[in-house]
């Protein structure tokens, strides 16, 4: 992987950071997931290997019991 965005020509540097995902209706949130992020306009990059570990994650919570939960207000549009 490159060390330049593709979207704007910044630099990448190697973060940790938050994301939520949905798996169908259920929405999960990963805290100190492993990216390269784009220091001028925040682009998000993850490897491969990452991107399979989020997989696998987001299968395990899905069948157990998840490390905390938060409140998430939902509205109509």
């Amino acid at each position: 992987m490159t060390n330049i965005c593709y979207f704007c020509g910044g630099k990448l540097k190697k973060e940790k950071v938050d994301i939520a995902r949905y798996w169908g209706k259920d929405l999960l949130a990963l805290r100190d997931v492993p990216a390269l992020v784009c220091q001028q306009c925040g682009e998000r990059y993850f490897e491969a290997k990452v991107s399979d570990k989020i997989d696998q994650k987001i299968h395990q919570a899905l069948n157990a019991k998840p490390d905390n939960t938060i409140d998430v207000p939902v509205v109509q549009f």
